[in-house]
């Protein structure tokens, strides 16, 4: 087969699933229709946080189903195309174990940096506990634990743009050492924050550069780049 005459259509492809990873994440504003109902909100408080904490459940929850099942269909379509191996590395080796261990130390300074510039408490899903016991009073456990699956899942579907806006990025630039992910990532999840926690949008959007640098400087490994998403939302 012809590597050059493939490579076009191939790589539109891959910019194609990453937009549908990106767009399987925008659902969850569809999900804010249907969990309303279960937590009692009218249609004029849909943005607002749930009234209940079975509401914020509820809404984790529904969302942890939709995106996990844009996950296993992406997944399972690479599979077939024998794509697995050639775009992540899940292989555990003491490179790897290693890479792991730099992806928290980055995380765990990040975070106090962040912290002495702004004054708050770290980790981050202490200080979102507190909330929740603000909001939900005894409840406030199972519903942090909710949110941390969330974020779990979540970080599934920003792993699979970094890789797929990657993929698309070398074959079409033909230059494996430019984060085509991060820049990917950032004019995608990142920005949309925007409009979904604004507060935090610009920190989000810098951090997106972060994830894909470990990813081509790595090896393109999966798990020091998947701790690193994960950590970066908890710590």
């Amino acid at each position: 087969m012809d590597y050059n005459a493939t490579k076009e259509t191939k790589s539109w492809v891959y910019l194609f699933i990453a937009m549908i990873a990106f767009g399987i994440l925008g659902l969850e504003f569809g999900v804010l229709f249907v969990s309303r109902f279960i937590d009692g909100r009218s249609l004029s408080q849909i943005g607002i946080w749930p009234i209940h904490w079975y509401g914020a459940i509820a809404h984790w929850t529904l969302t942890i189903i939709v995106w996990l099942t844009g996950v296993y269909l992406i997944t399972r379509w690479a599979v077939k195309n024998k794509q697995i191996t050639k775009l992540v590395d899940f292989k555990l080796s003491k490179t790897t174990n290693y890479l792991t261990l730099v992806a928290v130390v980055i995380v765990v300074i990040t975070a106090v940096i962040e912290s002495l510039i702004s004054g708050q408490e770290i980790p981050q899903v202490f200080l979102e506990y507190r909330g929740f016991v603000n909001m939900y009073g005894n409840n406030a456990f199972i519903v942090t634990v909710f949110q941390v699956l969330y974020y779990v899942v979540e970080m599934l579907l920003v792993v699979i743009m970094i890789v797929f806006f990657q993929q698309f990025g070398e074959l079409v630039f033909k230059n494996k050492y430019v984060p085509y992910g991060s820049v990917g990532l950032m004019l995608t999840w990142g920005m949309i924050h925007f409009l979904s926690h604004p507060s935090g949008a610009l920190y989000v959007t810098i951090w997106a550069l972060v994830p894909g640098l470990l990813y081509v400087y790595g090896g393109k490994r999966f798990f020091p780049m998947y701790v690193l998403l994960v950590l970066g939302f908890i710590v």
